[in-house]
């Protein structure tokens, strides 16, 4: 079978099938109402997991950009969903300054993390494990107040604004993520508590910039 896609490497596989599809959906290939290719025969194309695609198609319907009927397959809309995040997703994928962003969010967190290892009281860190085991609010609300609350715990006024400013700039990635990897945040949460709540200032400034590299970089998963 000839692929209609190119393959990719082993780098940043969801992004790149993100691309493929969404330019493939935008360009007219697949009409309003037509069926995308199963998972197996994307993944087959693609050269990457069903595992991988899955998760694409869940970023794809997050988007507004296709639609899934249980047991039949994946649809491409007929008209764009009512406040779908197709214009935030795809900024996203091709903002030029991504990843300088990407690279001062990992420095600004990672050492808020740093130093809540190493100035966090014990009352702080009950209120940071609170915040993980509460399970009234959203995940979207969790996520939130956690790194809202690591980055109080830095105890430094001026790295908090300029945490909550990066934070507003990466709003999009964050929606986003809910829907691709609400299990792997949970985990991650717990390990980067536990490395402040051991007082080690490089394991927690370590956990969180894995934290936020995770989001595009799950290859070796795949």
């Amino acid at each position: 079978m000839t692929s209609e896609f190119t393959p990719i490497g082993k780098t940043n596989l969801h992004s790149e099938v993100l691309k493929q599809l969404t330019g493939a959906i935008r360009s007219g290939r697949w009409q309003p109402g037509a069926k995308l290719p199963g998972e197996s025969a994307l993944a087959s194309q693609f050269g990457v997991s069903r595992t991988c695609i899955r998760e694409v198609l869940k970023a794809l319907v997050y988007a507004g950009l296709v639609t899934t009927r249980r047991g039949v397959g994946t649809f491409v809309r007929e008209a764009p969903a009512p406040g779908g995040a197709d214009s935030a997703v795809l900024g996203l994928l091709s903002s030029p300054d991504y990843e300088e962003l990407l690279e001062v969010r990992k420095l600004l967190e990672g050492q808020a993390a740093f130093l809540a290892a190493e100035r966090a009281t014990p009352e702080d860190l009950r209120e940071l494990e609170a915040i993980l085991r509460d399970d009234a609010p959203s995940l979207k609300e969790k996520h939130k107040r956690f790194h809202r609350k690591v980055g109080e715990l830095s105890k430094n006024r001026l790295l908090i604004t300029l945490l909550e400013y990066v934070a507003e700039r990466f709003k999009a990635e964050r929606d986003l993520n809910f829907v691709m990897l609400p299990d792997e945040d949970r985990l991650e949460h717990w390990k980067i508590f536990e490395a402040i709540a051991g007082g080690s200032g490089a394991r927690a400034r370590n956990a969180m910039m894995r934290h936020i590299d995770s989001f595009w970089k799950k290859s070796e998963h795949f």
